[in-house]
């Protein structure tokens, strides 16, 4: 017959058990528990009788009774109490770890034949980029050369994985593990793709930035800030042979609504449109920088109309990383783009949905002139 001690044991590790798969502990890896929640459960299955020893004691015996089963391991450090308690334990795997299946192989396209080789022992997140470019080799695509992101999105987003891709543009950023990865000149020629690093601003915005990237593109007036750096170098190569763009900035995200004010000295500036993405910080990014140069006594930063024409036509929305907004802030913050266009935004931000700037790319800025009202 089970002692005192046993059933508390018993009943203490049905407790921590309870605890730990409330927190979708599977079993199969060690599970810390600091000693606070191992007192908690204890509290919660022990019933005092006039004949038990204190309760310190009690859970104290009770943990042996678990370790000498093996199901848990108490810590070294003690709380150094006269009846020492481990700071924390470690309960033990119970269930076997599942065999990890490999998903089936697709049939490679030959120039990623070397694949092969990597699937069985690639991450989940590997087999995920490997399958969609595989895909896309197969589906014999227009390769004319786009930014690196823009060829991300044509990609991943036709596989409409929004778990696997959150930002299908971003899919490549930053990846440099496995084969294919590893090498980025392989990839970009690969792809089609070309590399655009963000042009390193100076402290002036509308200076030169770096050598072949330049924001000076004319004489004219107007300054069109692009919020993404893959866009800023379409827009770049594509304008029309006949424009008044005086400069195309780079907004480096966020930091536009700093920036504009570096326009201040450059007074040959006397229009500013702003294109960027449709989400909640790509909607805020302008607003905010409109009461920047209101106060600095600049241009309005208007929206590029045309260009976010475009983008609602021909963008797909997506998961957004900002949680959806009630709709009176989704209106305040859509009131920033032209009346035509507030009812569609207002919707993708209270869905909590984007649509990437980038949809907008290289090849479809030079196959329709509707955009060029913005550069004019």
């Amino acid at each position: 017959m089970a002692t005192r001690n046993e059933r508390l044991a018993d009943a203490l590790y049905r407790e921590l058990r309870q605890w730990a798969e409330s927190r979708r502990w599977p079993g199969t890896t060690h599970k810390g528990v600091p000693i606070d929640e191992v007192r908690r459960c204890f509290h919660a299955v022990y019933q005092r009788r006039s004949s038990d020893s204190t309760t310190t004691e009690m859970l104290r015996d009770s943990l042996s009774v678990l370790t000498a089963r093996a199901l848990i391991v108490p810590a070294r450090t003690t709380d150094a109490e006269r009846i020492p308690l481990p700071v924390r334990i470690r309960m033990v795997p119970f269930a076997a770890r599942s065999p990890k299946v490999v998903p089936q192989m697709p049939r490679w396209h030959p120039l990623l034949s070397d694949i092969e080789d990597a699937w069985p022992t690639a991450t989940d997140r590997q087999r995920a980029r490997y399958r969609a470019i595989n895909i896309w080799l197969l589906s014999n695509p227009d390769t004319t050369p786009v930014p690196l992101r823009e060829r991300a999105l044509e990609i991943f987003s036709a596989s409409g994985d929004e778990e696997s891709f959150p930002s299908p543009e971003k899919a490549l950023d930053g990846v440099r593990e496995g084969p294919l990865f590893s090498d980025r000149e392989r990839l970009l020629h690969l792809l089609n793709a070309v590399a655009t690093p963000p042009p390193l601003l100076s402290r002036r915005v509308l200076e030169e930035v770096a050598a072949n990237h330049w924001t000076c593109v004319g004489s004219g007036d107007l300054l069109l800030v692009v919020e993404n750096s893959a866009t800023w170098w379409s827009l770049v190569k594509a304008l029309p042979e006949t424009h008044n763009v005086g400069h195309v900035a780079w907004g480096l995200g966020a930091s536009f609504t700093a920036s504009v004010r570096s326009i201040v000295d450059h007074h040959e500036i006397r229009r500013i449109r702003y294109f960027g993405d449709l989400d909640l910080s790509g909607l805020r990014i302008p607003s905010t920088a409109q009461r920047a140069a209101r106060a600095a006594g600049l241009p309005q930063v208007l929206p590029a109309v045309h260009l976010y024409a475009e983008l609602f036509a021909t963008g797909r929305s997506w998961q957004a990383g900002d949680p959806p907004v009630d709709e009176d802030r989704a209106r305040l913050i859509a009131g920033w783009l032209p009346e035509e266009h507030q009812d569609a935004a207002v919707r993708l931000l209270i869905q909590g949905r984007r649509v990437a700037q980038e949809w907008v790319g290289y090849r479809h800025l030079v196959t329709t002139s509707r955009w060029h009202a913005d550069v004019r």
